[in-house]
């Protein structure tokens, strides 16, 4: 079918109520996206207002600052440095372009003293010592930063925003710092998660070269802000904070659009013609471009139970979801006008409506699409299966633990079956998932990870976590604005006192917390299951265990490969068929049972117990709360 292009001037009722009216006239905007951001993707924040602010009436560019720095710094170290997992401890990519911003916060060494890893991951990044890494931070990205902001088309803008999430920050707000000095005139413009709340009114009462903070979602308040400045008014914009009036009476929250399918197509064009610009073959290699999507703010799930450890959604969790026809739209037209086919969404959760709609359509079409979604883990077979015909191929579903209790303690409304069917049948469809388990819930016990450390062995023919670690106390999560859990002694992490002078408040400013809590597992048994964790990926990437079933003429043959010594097995009768029945879905001995009769097999509830209880004790089936769930999966990939 043809793919209608989506116009990039589509208003919503909410812009109309703020703005009433085009601007007087057309400011020249500019967008930043500063390093840390990954180069594989465009920025959707800069593309999506990009787009709001050319239908608003102004000119606007997108400015990939993070592709120029990579191209300096060389593409393999800048993915290193992005991508370092412990970076929430040491915040290493934020410190690097903190005495840009704001010059000396602590001696060098008082950092590296806190944070000896730092010299490891360096060395191991660059092959350089940390005489290399001190002239980075303290000469290099300095003189790069001051060489940016010196040039002239910045004074050609009338407002420069800059668009700051995860480790953009300090990057954003030195680059901002010294444009201010080149060209004082100009408007600068922050927003982004890490301006979030009172980080950002922080933000905008202590540092004077933020002109404007954006507190929440910009789709509204950005235009309204840019009619204002274009109309010389002082209106005010709710969850627009002004450096010169920052101790005024709060503006209120962002506009919310409510109805997303009015919302333009992100406009990527910039990146790839930043992308050309630097060279894409000697920046990405083989690795392909990610464009991301937004199909739905918010989390369903999380509206009803928020998850005790997340802090995203900062200003709510209601959850509003595009049509599964407009998503379908705007899917075909971003395939069809960039040269890529990933696609990453970056919604919290996949709207489970989407099954019969966005999934449905992508399966008629047969589009050669790679689609990223972050999905809940109590999806069935079938559903994954739909996902696979439709090209949703990676997803995210939010695991987190293998065990009943612990994933209670974190209000998942999962349990340690439902998980492993999702992995399970994910192999089966070749469907990519991406999880981690995570330890520290107030409440847990070491029979909990006992009980993984027993587990982990027989799933090691299923996909097994990126890794296994305690959780880390961020912002907006109920661990943080719950007073009734157990954990004290709550104050930013150490490593911001490395970051940000102590002018601004890190009590406000921080997103990271160290903090105590009481009733969690030992160290050392976290220490044993991340050691587990690591010999199950060796397993899976080196030795590929398998345990799969044959289905033949009344029986089933077992075939396991999970370890070095592969074993054989066959199931007869009615117990063939008791297996394959605990295979969908988790079921208890007595759903068996009648679902035996059903086949006119007639097997007492007691008589089928005591056989899926002796395929536990053989590994290849697992129980959970007087449910059973068999682990083989069907060797025939059509079955």
């Amino acid at each position: 079918m043809n793919v209608v292009r989506l116009p990039l001037a589509v208003r919503t009722e909410a812009d109309h109520a703020v703005s009433a009216g085009p601007p007087s006239r057309a400011l020249r905007v500019a967008l930043v996206n500063m390093p840390w951001a990954r180069i594989h993707a465009p920025s959707i924040q800069c593309g999506l207002l990009q787009s709001i602010a050319r239908r608003a009436g102004h000119v606007c560019d997108s400015h990939y600052l993070n592709i120029e720095f990579a191209s300096v710094f060389g593409s393999e170290p800048y993915d290193a440095v992005a991508n370092i997992a412990s970076e929430r401890l040491h915040l290493m990519g934020e410190w690097l372009f903190s005495y840009a911003a704001f010059g000396e916060v602590t001696p060098d060494d008082d950092y590296f003293t806190a944070y000896p890893e730092v010299k490891s991951l360096w060395e191991e990044l660059t092959g350089e010592g940390l005489d290399d890494l001190v002239e980075l931070r303290r000469e290099k990205l300095p003189e790069w930063i001051t060489a940016c902001a010196a040039r002239a088309e910045w004074g050609e803008y009338d407002v420069i925003g800059f668009t700051s999430t995860f480790l953009q920050n300090t990057a954003s707000l030195a680059l901002g710092r010294k444009i201010k000095e080149f060209h004082p005139g100009v408007r600068l413009v922050y927003g982004g998660a890490n301006f979030d709340g009172e980080m950002g009114a922080e933000y905008a009462r202590k540092l004077p070269w933020l002109d404007h903070v954006v507190t929440g979602e910009g789709d509204v308040a950005f235009p309204a802000l840019l009619k204002n400045i274009a109309d010389g008014t002082g209106t005010p914009v709710p969850g627009v904070l002004d450096h010169r009036a920052a101790d005024a009476p709060p503006t209120g929250d962002a506009q919310r659009p409510q109805s997303l399918d009015d919302l333009p197509t992100p406009d990527y064009r910039d990146y790839f013609a930043w992308l050309d610009r630097f060279d894409r073959t000697r920046l990405l290699g083989r690795t392909p471009v990610r464009l991301p999507v937004e199909f739905s703010r918010g989390c369903w799930w999380g509206q009803k139970h928020h998850c005790t450890f997340c802090g995203l959604n900062a200003l709510g969790m209601a959850y509003r979801s595009k049509s599964g026809e407009r998503a379908f739209t705007e899917l075909g037209a971003l395939l069809r006008d960039y040269p890529a086919v990933h696609i990453d969404t970056v919604d919290n959760i996949l709207d489970m409506g989407y099954f019969s709609t966005l999934c449905a359509r992508l399966a008629e079409e047969h589009w050669d699409v790679n689609l990223f979604f972050e999905v809940k883990a109590n999806l069935t077979r079938d559903q994954l299966a739909t996902l696979k015909d439709a090209g949703i191929l990676r997803i995210q579903p939010g695991i987190e633990s293998l065990s009943t209790h612990v994933l209670k303690l974190m209000r998942k409304g999962a349990s340690k079956l439902i998980n492993i069917r999702l992995l399970k049948w994910a192999a089966y469809y070749g469907i990519d998932v991406a999880w981690n388990i995570l330890a520290g819930f107030p409440g847990e016990t070491e029979e909990d990870y006992a009980e993984q450390l027993r587990l982990l062995p027989l799933l090691h023919h299923l996909q097994p976590p990126g890794g296994c670690g305690r959780i880390w106390l961020e912002r907006f999560s109920p661990y943080f604005t719950d007073t009734s859990f157990p954990i004290d002694n709550v104050r930013p992490r150490a490593s911001y006192s490395h970051v940000y002078p102590p002018s601004l408040d890190r009590e406000k400013i921080a997103y990271f917390f160290d903090y105590e809590a009481s009733g969690t597992v030992s160290h050392e048994k976290v220490a044993a299951l991340n050691e587990a964790v690591a010999h199950w990926r060796t397993r899976f990437g080196e030795a590929r265990p398998s345990l799969v079933y044959q289905r033949l003429p009344g029986k089933l043959r077992l075939l396991d490969r999970r370890t070095d010594r592969p074993s054989r097995a066959v199931l007869t009768g009615w117990t063939a068929q008791a297996y394959e029945i605990c295979g969908d879905a988790p079921r208890t001995a007595a759903a068996v049972s009648r679902r035996l009769a059903e086949l006119d097999l007639s097997v007492p509830g007691d008589t089928v117990e005591a056989f899926l209880e002796r395929c536990c004790r053989a590994g290849v089936m697992v129980s959970d709360d007087g449910k059973y769930l068999g682990l083989a999966l069907p060797e025939n990939p059509g079955w």
